[in-house]
C-alpha cells in the first residue's frame, strides 16, 4: 500500500508518520483545555482523513508543547504525507531551529524542497543531513536513505533543472528564437509539464515557420495526452502541419496514433497507410499498419492500405527509392542491400509473421553495414548513415532473435555520424532499458538530446529512464531497510517487485513477486505481477495461470481481469 508522497515523488523515501494516540482517542482528561477537546472530538468523527485526524492530535500536542522539535518534526512529516508542502516545509524548518542536530529532519526537508522543485536547496539540507551523521559517527558510512536521496536530487538537477536553466539564458540571449524555443519546449517536457512545453513549440513555429522540428515536437507531445482530453485540438493542430509539410511520414504517424487513441480506427489506418506512401523506408509505419489491421480483422484484406503497402515493398525490392541519395559517389551497392533487407523485415511486420529467413536477411545488412568500415569510405557521409542504418536493423532482428548481447554489441559498435549520433544513443538507451540496464539507458538517452537538443521523443526517453531509475533505487533501498526488521514483509517484496518490472528487471521481478505471495497467500496483486512478469518473458501459459490465481485470491481485481482478457485475445487471434 503506498502513501500520499509516493504519488509525488518516486524518489524519496517515506518520512516517519506520527503513531496513532490511540489512548487519547478513548478518553479526554477533565484537564485538557476546551481546544484540546474540540480537536480530540473532531478527531473520532468518522468522515474526517486519518492523516487529518493525526494532524488534529499533534496540533493537540503541539498546544501544550510550542517548541517540541519531534512534535514539529511529526506533523510536518504528515503534511508532506497529505502533499501540503508548504505547511510541510513551516514545521520541519521549525524543528531544525528547535534541534539542528537531528539528521532525519534536515532529510525530511530535503525531501520536501525537492519536491517544490527547489533542487538546490534540497540538496544543501541532504548534505547537511550526511554531514550531521559523518560527525555523530565518523567511521560509519552514511545511512543509505541520506546518500540515495542525495544521489537522485543531484542527477535530477543535472538532467532537468540545471539544463532548463541553461537554455532559459540562451533564450534570453536570443528572444524568440525558434531552435531555443523548441530545446526549452523539450526541456519542459522533460520535466514533466506537458502544457508549457507545448505553449514553447507553437511559439518555435511562430517563429519560424518552415520549422519541421517544432512541428514534430508539438504532434509528439499531443501524442503523450494519455486522457485524449483536447483530442480534438490535437488531431486540428497536426493536421495543419502535415499540410505545410506534406511528404513528412512522421507526421502522419503522430496523427494517426492521435485517431487511433479516440478510436477512429479506419481513419488512423488511412494515416499510417499515407506514411508508408511519403516514406517507404518508415519501418514503424507498416508495424503499427500491421498491428491496427490485426486488431480489426482485416489483416489479409486485399484493399487500399494492403496494396500500398505492398507496393512500397515492392520498390524497395526493386531499388527504385535509391535515387534519394544524391550525394557523389553514393553508394548503390549498400543501399540495395540494405533495401533489401528492409523489405524483408517490413513485410514480415506488416503480415505479423516470422522472418522466413532472418540469418539471409542479416548477411545482407552485415554487408552493407561493412562497407562504411571501408577507409576508402571514411569520408562519405551517405555510405556512412546507410552503414549506421543497417547496423540498426540488425541490431533489432538479433534482440528478436533472443540474442540481445550481440545485438548491444552492434550498437556500440556503430560509428557516431553527425547525422546519425542522436538515433544511435537514443537506439542505444531502448535497448539498454529492455534489457533492464537503467544505468545505461539513462546516460545512453543523456547523450541522445545532447546529439540533438531539438528532439521531444530523446527527451520523453530521458525521462521515462530517470523515473524507473529514481523508483528503482528508492524500493531498493526501502526494501532493504525493512527487510532487517520484518524478513517476511510481503508488501515490501510486492512493491520492490514492481519497481524492477518497471525497469524490465523482469526475472528479479517475477523472484520477489513470487516471494511476495508465499508470504502472504492472499495477496492477488503479487499474483497478477507475476502474470505481467511472465507474459512479457513470452510465457503466456504460465502467465494465464497467474492471472487466473489473482482473480481467485480476488475476484474484483480489475487489472488482473484486463491482462487475463488481453491475453486470450491475443491467443484467439493467433490462431
Amino acid at each position: 500500500m503506498k502513501h500520499h508522497n509516493d504519488k509525488k515523488r518516486g524518489g524519496r523515501k517515506t518520512m516517519r508518520s506520527a503513531p496513532a494516540a490511540k489512548a487519547s482517542r478513548k478518553t479526554v482528561s477533565n484537564k485538557v483545555t476546551a481546544i484540546s477537546a474540540a480537536v480530540q472530538a473532531a478527531a473520532r468523527r468518522p468522515d474526517i482523513h486519518p492523516l487529518d485526524r493525526a494532524i488534529n492530535e499533534l496540533r493537540g500536542e503541539l498546544a501544550k508543547k510550542p517548541d517540541d522539535p519531534t512534535v514539529l518534526s511529526r506533523l510536518g512529516a504528515l503534511y508532506y504525507r497529505r502533499n501540503d508542502l508548504p505547511e510541510a516545509e513551516r514545521f520541519l524548518r521549525k524543528a531544525i531551529a528547535a534541534n539542528p542536530r537531528r539528521s532525519n529532519y534536515h532529510n525530511n526537508l530535503g525531501n520536501v524542497l525537492c519536491d517544490m522543485g527547489k533542487l538546490k536547496d534540497g540538496i544543501v539540507e541532504y548534505e547537511a543531513a550526511i554531514a550531521i551523521e559523518k560527525a555523530d559517527n565518523p567511521d560509519k558510512a552514511p545511512s543509505p536513505e541520506a546518500a540515495t536521496n542525495l544521489e537522485l536530487a543531484k542527477t535530477e538537477y543535472r538532467l532537468i533543472h540545471e539544463r532548463i536553466e541553461y537554455l532559459e539564458r540562451a533564450l534570453d540571449l536570443d528572444v524568440g528564437a525558434a531552435e531555443e524555443l523548441n530545446a526549452l519546449g523539450c526541456g519542459y517536457l522533460l520535466r514533466g509539464e506537458r502544457v508549457k512545453a507545448l505553449s514553447l513549440f507553437r511559439k518555435a513555429a511562430e517563429a519560424d515557420p518552415r520549422s519541421l522540428q517544432a512541428g514534430l515536437n508539438l504532434a509528439f507531445a499531443h501524442t503523450l495526452d494519455l486522457h485524449a482530453e483536447h483530442i480534438n485540438e490535437a488531431v486540428a493542430e497536426t493536421a495543419g502541419y502535415i499540410v505545410r509539410f506534406p511528404g513528412n511520414g512522421r507526421l502522419y504517424i503522430h496523427w494517426a496514433e492521435l485517431l487511433e487513441s479516440c478510436g477512429l480506427l479506419d481513419d488512423a489506418e488511412e494515416r499510417y497507410t499515407c506514411a508508408i506512401k511519403h516514406d517507404i523506408r518508415c519501418l514503424e509505419a507498416y508495424d503499427l499498419l500491421g498491428r491496427l489491421r490485426l486488431g480489426q480483422g482485416t489483416l489479409n484484406s486485399q484493399d487500399d492500405a494492403w496494396r500500398a503497402a505492398q507496393n512500397a515493398i515492392k520498390d524497395l525490392e526493386s531499388g527504385a527509392a535509391k535515387t534519394s541519395y544524391t550525394s557523389p559517389g553514393a553508394p548503390s551497392a549498400a543501399q540495395s542491400l540494405y533495401d533489401a533487407g528492409l523489405a524483408a523485415v517490413a513485410r514480415s511486420r506488416f503480415f505479423r509473421k516470422s522472418l522466413p529467413d532472418w540469418k539471409a536477411v542479416d548477411a545482407g545488412l552485415r554487408a552493407a553495414a561493412q562497407e562504411g568500415q571501408l577507409p576508402s569510405n571514411s569520408g562519405n557521409s551517405a555510405i556512412l548513415n546507410i552503414a549506421a542504418k543497417a547496423s540498426l536493423l540488425r541490431a533489432q532482428l538479433l534482440e528478436n532473435d533472443g540474442k540481445r548481447e550481440e545485438a548491444m554489441v552492434v550498437l556500440d559498435n556503430i560509428p557516431l555520424t553527425d547525422e546519425m549520433a542522436a538515433k544511435i544513443w537514443f537506439e542505444r538507451g531502448a535497448l539498454a532499458l529492455r534489457s533492464g540496464d537503467i544505468d545505461k539507458a539513462m546516460k545512453s538517452f543523456d547523450k541522445a538530446t545532447l546529439a540533438n537538443p531539438r528532439d521531444a521523443v530523446a527527451y520523453h526517453s530521458l525521462r521515462f529512464a530517470f523515473d524507473g531509475y529514481r523508483r528503482y533505487w528508492t524500493e531498493r533501498i526501502r526494501f532493504e531497510t525493512v527487510v532487517k526488521s520484518n524478513p517476511r514483509d510481503a508488501i515490501a517484496h510486492f512493491n520492490y517487485a514492481s519497481a524492477l518490472y518497471s525497469v524490465l528487471k523482469d526475472s528479479e521481478a517475477l523472484v520477489y513477486y513470487k516471494k511476495a505471495l508465499e508470504l502472504d497467500p492472499h495477496l492477488s496483486d503479487a499474483a497478477c505481477g507475476m502474470g505481467k512478469a511472465l507474459q512479457r518473458q513470452g510465457h503466456g501459459k504460465e502467465a494465464e495461470a497467474a492471472f487466473m490465481k489473482a482473480l481467485e485470491l480476488e475476484p474484483g481485481n480489475v487489472e488482473a481481469k484486463r491482462l487475463l482478457n488481453g491475453l486470450r485475445a491475443q491467443k484467439s487471434m493467433g490462431k
